[in-house]
């Protein structure tokens, strides 16, 4: 039977713990999903869900979120497998952001349909399906293992084990008007930033949300967790998360972070910076919504991740008369949080040997090197990061001869300067005047030097089987306090660590619709 035809077992088979949070969210998310798929390879469609649809031995469907990277590269590696394999596979792009991509997943995964052979999930999601039985292990022999970068590869691990195969990494960066100059201390972004139109950051009320605001914290030299424990009412730690907080809140107020911040998603930062669109937006905006803000030279500094290089640099309106980019990068000055999606075999795959082929086809070096240059994903492999501190290449350079190996098989480190080069983004052309601009060899060198560095010193979220609960309830609580609507002294920190560490169990706070665990009882989420 289609899971689509049968809601009322859906939801009755849920837990308590699973109907608070988010039950109701697993249905509308698989029912809306369902209806709005996108299918981007060339192969028939079929009804995702329904049993008569799986175990063909000449079908993988690969599950995805959309592609919101300048070029959509992947859709053609995966067109470039099926001339090449009997085995076709097609490329299920479900809901987003990625909060409704792990419903749609988990939803499935739960209820046993074998709809999806592989799941591209994000790192945040692998200890809950792990520990859920949702995807298989996938062991790798050390030759393997030793090819990823350490801290990518460790994401895909859950208690010991390795679960997934990272497919593409995310850091984030710090884009730059040029002309500006770059800061090396959180302190001198904030003063630079105030009086250069401010600092765009993404603060709404999703997954990116809290990315950020564990970064606000970890800014400040506040943590949230250290290891498994929750930290926010150590004494000495618990004041600086406030303060944190508070800082932000004050930084917001004052306009040195981009009006707006605080609704925004990574797309609607990537326009405030592009465009200078700094009026509040709707409460819950699409990403695709904010590709607008940045050639007004509003703010000066922006926080955001890779794909948006790609994305500024094929506009021309964000080059000069002397075709040189109006931007350029550098490492955030503070410990940025580590995104990113891994490839995952769905326990009720009827293929997964083929599963197996293809995650190991999509995180080749070849794959890689081109994914990264031709649509801008952050590479995986050591490897790749090597070929363009020493050797880069073009998409189209990649292009001409894609099955030609580069040799490179050593590894980069983190010590200060590895993977660096001397050019800047700013200073480098794009070409010809008259003519399209395109991603050189030279600009591909500056940001793979950039994404390493950041790479090196970035933090991955608490591996927490309910990390989806503890997110929302952290989220809710720093945004209430960034936003004013919770003066930071009245964050009861104790009552806060309590909620969160109930959520890491999948226990909702009492009373959960308000955010009375946060220290304000007449205060609603939301």
């Amino acid at each position: 039977m289609s899971l689509m035809r049968r809601p009322v077992a859906l939801v009755s088979g849920l837990t308590p713990a699973q109907r608070r949070w988010g039950g109701a969210g697993v249905l509308a998310g698989m029912v809306l999903a369902s209806l709005l798929i996108s299918l981007t390879t060339k192969v028939p469609s079929f009804p995702v869900g329904e049993s008569s649809d799986c175990g063909r031995s000449d079908r993988l469907t690969v599950a995805t979120g959309s592609d919101i990277t300048a070029g959509s590269f992947r859709r053609d590696l995966i067109e470039e497998w099926n001339r090449t394999h009997t085995t076709q596979v097609m490329l299920v792009e479900v809901a987003d952001p990625t909060d409704e991509q792990r419903v749609e997943m988990a939803g499935r995964s739960q209820f046993g349909s074998c709809a999806y052979d592989v799941l591209s999930v994000d790192v945040a999601w692998i200890t809950e399906f792990a520990r859920s039985g949702y995807i298989l292990p996938y062991p790798l022999d050390p030759q393997k293992a030793n090819l990823f970068v350490d801290t990518v590869l460790e994401t895909g691990q859950v208690d010991g084990v390795q679960y997934a195969v990272p497919f593409v990494t995310d850091v984030p960066l710090l884009f730059h008007r040029r002309g500006l100059p770059v800061p090396t201390t959180m302190e001198q972004l904030w003063k630079y930033a105030a009086g250069s139109g401010g600092y765009a950051v993404q603060l709404g009320d999703y997954e990116g949300g809290t990315v950020n605001l564990m970064e606000a914290i970890l800014s400040e030299g506040g943590r949230v967790t250290d290891g498994d424990r929750i930290v926010v009412d150590e004494e000495a730690n618990g004041e600086r998360v406030r303060e944190a907080l508070a800082h932000w809140q004050a930084l917001l107020g004052e306009g040195t972070l981009a009006r707006g911040a605080e609704e925004f998603s990574k797309q609607d930062t990537f326009d405030a910076f592009k465009d200078g669109l700094l009026v509040r937006g709707p409460k819950h905006s699409a990403e695709e919504n904010s590709l607008h803000a940045f050639r007004d030279e509003g703010a000066g500094y922006m926080r955001n991740w890779p794909f948006a290089f790609h994305r500024l640099a094929t506009d021309s309106s964000m080059y000069d008369d002397q075709r040189r980019l109006r931007f350029g990068l550098a490492a955030l000055p503070s410990t940025g949080i580590l995104g990113g999606f891994n490839l995952a075999i769905s326990a009720r795959s009827k293929n997964p040997d083929q599963a197996r082929m293809l995650i190991d086809f999509l995180t080749g070096h070849q794959a890689q090197a081109r994914l990264f240059a031709c649509s801008g994903y952050p590479p995986v492999l050591e490897s790749v990061y090597e070929e363009y501190r020493r050797a880069p290449r073009s998409c189209d350079q990649l292009s001409v001869s894609p099955g030609t190996e580069t040799g490179f098989s050593g590894r980069t480190d983190c010590t200060p300067g590895a993977g660096a080069n001397p050019s800047t983004g700013a200073a480098i052309a794009a070409g010809p005047p008259g003519e399209d601009p395109e991603i050189t060899a030279s600009m591909l060198q500056e940001l793979a030097g950039k994404i390493h560095q950041a790479l090196c010193k970035a933090e991955s979220r608490p591996q927490y089987s309910y990390y989806s609960a503890f997110s929302e309830v952290f989220r809710g609580c720093a945004r209430a306090v960034v936003n004013g609507d919770l003066p930071a002294g009245e964050l009861d920190l104790a009552r806060f660590a309590d909620a969160l560490r109930a959520a890491r169990q999948g226990r909702a706070p009492e009373d959960a619709g308000s955010l009375a665990h946060c220290g304000k009882p007449e205060l609603r989420s939301g």
